[in-house]
């Protein structure tokens, strides 16, 4: 009995050494990442991202970071922090529009063991951009000058916005890069044969005592208004003066065309008079 006994104990002790041994190698492992997400799922310019993933390891988790190209570009490295539970977070800054960034996510535990996530990819692209606030907001004969406004309330560029009078075949005015942008809620006053700045330099004509039409377009060819006065059969003939009035969309920006002391690169005023036809 006493050697059956001990043969007993002997297959215990070599079966808890069995055990263990196959323990101490499955905490060697290298951690495992799951979940790896980014947010938000369509992104700006205007946005960070941020990388969210669980990660679990029987030795525990030492540290993890997000790895990271643009454009195929050199590698950078983000630090990532554990949050509640297994989730670790970072954060990759924002990048330009049409930027193609690919990450991975790493983690090291106690035993030295690295584990590396697979690869995503997202795309960085600009928000569509509302034209429709862009506004043809006043013509004024007596200065020359043509106002924009942007009731929206996001910046606008003006590469591409095209002001073309008369149902001319080109435009009288093309924006640009170097035109600049208009900010939200902003004004900007195309001047004709603008001496301080071509690029916001239109061509000639603006009169307050001739048939007169304006069509303002976006980069996209949409119209995003027009302007008429008198007959557009007959544009460009002489018609009774309205000066030192100009014309102006009253109220501010939505109303209709009226006539009203110039506001040239300001708000319009609330009342105005109707605009003599003929």
């Amino acid at each position: 009995m006493k050697t059956k006994f001990l043969i007993a104990n002997i297959f215990i002790v070599l079966v808890l050494l069995a055990v263990s041994c196959v323990e101490d190698e499955m905490y060697k492992g290298p951690a495992n990442i799951e979940k790896v997400e980014f947010a938000p799922l369509e992104v700006t310019p205007a946005d960070d991202v941020t990388i969210t993933a669980t990660i679990t390891d029987l030795q525990g988790v030492t540290g993890a970071k997000i790895q990271y190209k643009v454009n195929g570009g050199s590698q950078s490295q983000v630090t990532m922090t554990k949050g509640n539970g297994d989730t670790y977070t970072g954060v990759i800054p924002k990048q330009a529009d049409k930027a193609v960034v690919t990450f991975t996510v790493s983690a090291d535990n106690k035993a030295g063991v690295s584990a590396v996530s697979n690869e995503l990819t997202y795309t960085v692209g600009a928000p569509p951009i509302d034209y429709n606030n862009l506004v043809l907001n006043e013509i004024d004969g007596n200065s020359k000058a043509i106002e924009l406004f942007n009731k929206g309330s996001v910046e606008l560029s003006l590469t591409g916005v095209s002001l073309v009078k008369n149902n001319g075949s080109s435009a009288w005015w093309t924006g640009t890069a170097e035109s600049g942008k208009i900010p939200a809620g902003g004004y900007v006053l195309i001047i004709q044969s603008n001496p301080d700045n071509p690029h916001l330099s239109g061509g000639s004509g603006i009169s307050p005592k001739q048939n007169l039409k304006f069509e303002l377009f976006g980069p996209d060819g949409a119209s995003l208004g027009v302007f008429l006065r008198g007959d557009e059969s007959n544009l460009g003939v002489g018609i009774s003066d309205t000066a030192p009035n100009s014309y102006q969309r009253i109220p501010n920006g939505t109303g209709d065309w009226k006539l009203a002391t110039p506001t040239n690169g300001a708000a319009n005023p609330a009342t105005g008079n109707d605009i003599p036809q003929s």
